[in-house]
């Protein structure tokens, strides 16, 4: 999120509150294969440690997590974007 824009190309919504960590991931994994290169897709997860394992399954499969937005008191929303982390890159 560069500033220098207020619309982003969004892919997918996934619903993933009160999955396992193991379906999280496989289904991050999955749905990313089906995100545009430079699209985001939003996962709605209601625990924190969830966010934790978008982020590793988003890393695994070449992606970012963008942003994580509080929804509420229980929900998050994590934005990950199909692109190459730059850590990764090269």
């Amino acid at each position: 999120m560069d500033g220098k824009s207020d619309t982003f190309n969004i892919d997918k919504e996934l619903d993933l509150r009160y999955k396992e960590a193991g379906e999280i991931s496989t289904t991050v994994i999955d749905a990313l294969k089906e995100t545009e290169q430079g699209h985001y897709m939003l996962v709605y997860v209601n625990n924190y440690d969830d966010i934790s394992t978008v982020a590793k399954a988003a890393f695994s499969a070449k992606a970012t997590v963008d942003n994580v937005l509080k929804k509420n008191e229980n929900d998050w929303v994590v934005m990950v974007k199909n692109e190459v982390p730059v850590a990764q890159a090269g």
